[in-house]
């Protein structure tokens, strides 16, 4: 791995806002959902086709394995 996928890889779940894109890797697919809610203990996200509510500490998780990724623009 380079420097600048380690640096990537260290987005945590602190990042998560509501109205936060992500795209979230799962078994059917790959899916953009929003962020509609992150409290200190969980984070939720939907949309068009996923629906997750995650304890922060899986949130981590799957920003560290690639399954969750921050969306930082539309390009």
């Amino acid at each position: 791995m380079d420097a600048s996928h380690d640096a990537y890889r260290s987005v945590t779940s602190a990042a998560l806002e509501p109205g936060t894109t992500v795209l979230y890797r799962h078994r059917s697919g790959d899916s953009l959902a929003t962020v509609t809610e992150a409290t200190d203990e969980h984070v939720a996200f939907a949309g068009d086709d996923c629906d997750g509510h995650f304890p922060r500490e899986q949130i981590d998780r799957m920003l560290g394995d690639g399954r969750l990724v921050l969306v930082l623009g539309e390009d």
